[in-house]
């Protein structure tokens, strides 16, 4: 039996306890957590990791095409403007 390969954030210390059997980490760290199995699990947990959709590749087209809009202004306002 192994022990576990999880390490600290703060200390870099190995966790000393022994790792589940047949896996890389303590009961502590994840060593029981097997992950979604179902096609309906695996959706659940990709829209859960989704925080914002900032930067979805949708909201990148729309920041593209709104900052093309936003250039395009620039240069027809460019001659009126005082300076």
């Amino acid at each position: 039996m192994a022990q576990c390969a999880a390490k600290s954030k703060r200390s870099q210390e190995q966790c000393l306890k022994w790792a589940v059997r047949g896996r890389h980490t303590c009961h502590m760290h994840g060593g029981t957590a097997k992950g979604p199995k179902t096609k309906i699990g695996k959706e659940r947990a990709r829209h859960a990791a989704l925080r914002h959709g900032g930067h979805t590749q949708e909201a990148r087209v729309l920041h593209r095409e709104a900052m093309a809009l936003i250039r395009q202004s620039k240069n027809i306002l460019q001659p009126f403007a005082r300076g």
